[in-house]
Protein backbone atom coordinates (compact mmCIF):
# COMPACT_ATOMS: atom_id res chain seq x y z
CA UNK A 1 0.00 0.00 0.00
CA UNK A 2 1.44 3.56 -0.39
CA UNK A 3 0.67 5.86 1.80
CA UNK A 4 1.19 8.62 -0.74
CA UNK A 5 -1.71 7.67 -2.14
CA UNK A 6 -4.10 7.27 0.47
CA UNK A 7 -5.85 10.91 0.39
CA UNK A 8 -5.61 11.53 -3.74
CA UNK A 9 -9.02 10.83 -5.25
CA UNK A 10 -9.72 7.49 -7.65
CA UNK A 11 -6.37 5.72 -6.64
CA UNK A 12 -6.76 2.07 -5.37
CA UNK A 13 -5.86 3.47 -1.82
CA UNK A 14 -8.53 6.19 -1.51
CA UNK A 15 -11.04 4.09 -2.85
CA UNK A 16 -10.35 0.87 -0.06
CA UNK A 17 -11.13 3.67 2.28
CA UNK A 18 -14.23 5.61 0.44
CA UNK A 19 -15.38 3.87 -2.89
CA UNK A 20 -17.29 0.81 -1.27
CA UNK A 21 -19.28 -0.68 2.39
CA UNK A 22 -16.23 -2.38 3.64
CA UNK A 23 -14.36 1.71 3.94
CA UNK A 24 -15.18 1.52 7.40
CA UNK A 25 -13.52 -1.82 8.06
CA UNK A 26 -10.96 -0.78 5.93
CA UNK A 27 -10.20 2.38 7.64
CA UNK A 28 -10.35 1.10 11.33
CA UNK A 29 -7.86 -1.67 9.87
CA UNK A 30 -5.65 0.87 8.71
CA UNK A 31 -5.17 2.98 11.74
CA UNK A 32 -4.17 0.02 13.85
CA UNK A 33 -1.10 -0.50 11.76
CA UNK A 34 -0.35 3.47 10.52
CA UNK A 35 -2.08 5.18 13.17
CA UNK A 36 -3.43 9.34 12.84
CA UNK A 37 -7.14 9.70 12.58
CA UNK A 38 -9.68 9.71 8.94
CA UNK A 39 -12.02 12.68 8.82
CA UNK A 40 -14.43 13.26 6.81
CA UNK A 41 -14.49 16.20 4.28
CA UNK A 42 -16.93 16.69 1.41
CA UNK A 43 -14.09 15.19 -1.03
CA UNK A 44 -13.82 11.40 1.07
CA UNK A 45 -12.46 10.62 4.24
CA UNK A 46 -9.27 11.81 4.45
CA UNK A 47 -5.70 10.35 6.49
CA UNK A 48 -4.00 12.44 8.97
CA UNK A 49 -1.14 10.86 9.76
CA UNK A 50 -0.86 13.04 13.28
CA UNK A 51 2.61 14.01 12.17
CA UNK A 52 2.72 17.83 11.08
CA UNK A 53 5.15 18.37 8.57
CA UNK A 54 6.84 22.02 8.95
CA UNK A 55 9.57 23.57 7.44
CA UNK A 56 12.01 25.54 10.15
CA UNK A 57 15.18 26.51 9.82
CA UNK A 58 17.14 29.10 11.02
CA UNK A 59 19.09 31.42 8.15
CA UNK A 60 22.01 32.58 9.32
CA UNK A 61 24.15 34.99 6.51
CA UNK A 62 27.00 33.12 5.36
CA UNK A 63 30.17 34.28 5.81
CA UNK A 64 32.05 35.76 2.26
CA UNK A 65 35.59 35.27 1.41
CA UNK A 66 36.89 39.01 1.47
CA UNK A 67 39.27 39.77 -1.55
CA UNK A 68 42.01 42.69 -1.32
CA UNK A 69 43.09 43.62 -4.71
CA UNK A 70 46.24 46.30 -5.03
CA UNK A 71 46.60 47.86 -7.95
CA UNK A 72 50.31 49.04 -9.18
CA UNK A 73 50.09 52.44 -8.34
CA UNK A 74 48.72 51.10 -4.35
CA UNK A 75 45.06 51.74 -4.35
CA UNK A 76 43.54 48.63 -2.33
CA UNK A 77 39.90 47.39 -3.80
CA UNK A 78 37.85 45.26 -0.98
CA UNK A 79 35.35 43.31 -2.47
CA UNK A 80 33.70 39.94 -1.56
CA UNK A 81 33.00 39.17 -5.43
CA UNK A 82 36.06 37.84 -7.32
CA UNK A 83 34.32 37.16 -10.24
CA UNK A 84 32.14 40.68 -10.70
CA UNK A 85 35.72 42.74 -9.46
CA UNK A 86 37.81 40.95 -12.34
CA UNK A 87 34.71 41.09 -14.81
CA UNK A 88 34.00 45.07 -14.21
CA UNK A 89 37.65 45.69 -14.70
CA UNK A 90 38.68 43.32 -17.88
CA UNK A 91 40.87 41.32 -16.07
CA UNK A 92 41.39 37.32 -16.23
CA UNK A 93 39.91 35.71 -13.27
CA UNK A 94 41.93 32.69 -13.82
CA UNK A 95 45.11 34.69 -14.16
CA UNK A 96 44.11 36.53 -10.92
CA UNK A 97 43.65 33.15 -9.10
CA UNK A 98 46.94 32.24 -9.95
CA UNK A 99 48.32 35.86 -8.57
CA UNK A 100 46.44 34.28 -5.48
CA UNK A 101 48.02 30.83 -5.54
CA UNK A 102 51.15 32.17 -5.74
CA UNK A 103 52.22 30.84 -9.42
CA UNK A 104 52.34 34.61 -10.58
CA UNK A 105 53.49 37.44 -8.61
CA UNK A 106 51.18 40.14 -10.59
CA UNK A 107 48.66 40.40 -13.50
CA UNK A 108 48.03 43.93 -15.32
CA UNK A 109 49.64 45.50 -12.50
CA UNK A 110 47.39 43.85 -9.92
CA UNK A 111 48.21 41.43 -7.03
CA UNK A 112 45.53 40.42 -4.65
CA UNK A 113 45.10 38.61 -1.09
CA UNK A 114 42.72 37.03 0.05
CA UNK A 115 40.96 36.92 3.54
CA UNK A 116 38.91 33.83 4.61
CA UNK A 117 36.09 34.30 7.19
CA UNK A 118 36.64 32.43 10.74
CA UNK A 119 34.17 30.01 9.78
CA UNK A 120 35.74 28.28 6.66
CA UNK A 121 39.71 28.63 8.42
Amino acid sequence: MNLNNVNKPNTREWALFNGNSKGEQNRTKFLEKHGGEFTKSPAGWRWNSGVKKTLSFVHTKKSRTIYIFTDKEGIKYITDNFEKFCRDRNINSSAMYDVINGKRKTFKGFTVERIQPKDKA
